[in-house]
């Protein structure tokens, strides 16, 4: 009896050694990253030493937008370099931790798919739930022309463009990417631009971009954010690293901001400021409680640890010292607000010395 319980126990290890190992390889698998927290996807991809999102023009809604993959409390910015209206389409250079997730080279996409889709019909449509998980549901192809490919499943996807926050989500087929959500004729129906036909559409572009952005981009500046940026009025002019305010929705929940010092190299930190003048703005609030974490590590290993934890005041001033530590990124946590009764923290000032 002890030898049954013996080989159980053996067997139930070598089941879970096995499941831990296949981690790593569902991991690698075609990565996707929330958009503004809720709006909608974007594929990531590398090119050239560069990573780059893809995803419905809809979906961008400003040329710069925040990148999250919650489940691995990853964070970045996409700033939108390209949009053809006539098939909806963005491509946006990628800058913040979220890079690390850029797995598919872009010539992967460039196989022609009408093979894979006169042999199979049934694939399964990839999103993320707004905490970052995975969700695969099955769908079967009944519509297929040169550019685009529908699915119908049996889940229901609304009407319209895909709501809550799918469209810009990926259909696969046998493991390969086949296109991105853009929009659902009906509860049940989804169509998807086709990937070989983005990439006969937008390639030629993308090299272009890779000549504009070769090589790790210079100086001081925001990488990267977790929160919904909600405001975008001209006139609201930010100060320091800040080409505007930064106001965005405030549910309780932490807000992040990353700051890049040197794509490479640690360099000597000093201090960090911050300003936030909500002025007579009863739906905005100043920042509370922030944290802050740096990092010292290179592209390929973070090594992030706290400096502290400090209070802006009331009226929106806070200067953290941070001594000349050698750092090349620096992240803050907005933990909380000095009025959370409001629906919007705002920021007008983020300098570093």
């Amino acid at each position: 009896m002890a030898f049954v319980h013996a080989s159980r126990f053996l067997l139930s290890v070598a089941v879970s050694i096995l499941l831990l190992l296949g981690m790593p390889r569902d991991a690698e698998a075609t990565q996707i990253a929330l958009v503004d927290r809720d709006v909608g996807h974007a594929l990531l991809f590398k090119h050239r030493g560069n990573c780059y999102a893809l995803l419905p023009s809809h979906v961008a809604e400003r040329d710069s937008f925040s990148l999250q993959m919650p489940l691995q409390n990853l964070i970045g910015a996409g700033t939108v370099f390209l949009r053809d209206a006539q098939s909806d389409l963005a491509l946006a250079f990628v800058e913040g931790d979220v890079i690390q997730r850029c797995l598919d080279d872009w010539s992967s996409f460039q196989t022609d798919l009408t093979t894979l889709l006169d042999n199979q019909k049934s694939g399964e449509i990839f999103r993320l739930s707004p905490e970052g998980i995975q969700d695969r549901t099955a769908g079967d192809v009944f519509v297929v022309t040169p550019d685009i490919v529908a699915v119908r499943t049996s889940d229901d996807l609304a009407l319209g463009e895909i709501q809550k926050g799918s469209s810009g989500s990926v259909l696969e087929i046998a493991g390969t990417v086949i296109g991105i959500a853009q929009r659902a004729p009906s509860g049940s129906e989804a169509v998807f631009y086709r990937m070989d036909e983005i990439a006969r559409r937008l390639g030629s572009d993308l090299s272009q971009a890779h000549l504009n952005h070769d090589g790790q981009q210079s100086g001081f500046r925001v990488t990267g954010w977790s929160g919904k940026t909600a405001s975008s009025e001209p006139d609201e002019a930010g100060q320091g690293l800040l080409e505007r305010a930064f106001v965005t929705t405030w549910d309780g929940k932490p807000q992040q901001i990353e700051i890049t010092l040197h794509p490479t190299e640690p360099i000597a930190l000093n201090s960090i400021i911050l300003g936030s003048q909500v002025g007579d703005r009863t739906s905005q609030t100043p920042p509370k409680t922030i944290s802050i974490q740096v990092d010292a590590g290179p592209p390929d290993a973070p090594f992030w640890r706290s400096v502290g934890v400090r209070d802006m005041t009331p009226r929106g001033d806070l200067k953290i010292d941070i001594g000349g530590v050698f750092v090349r990124r620096v992240r803050l946590t907005m933990n909380s607000v000095w009025f959370a009764d409001r629906p919007l923290v705002r920021l007008d000032r983020l300098d570093v010395e």
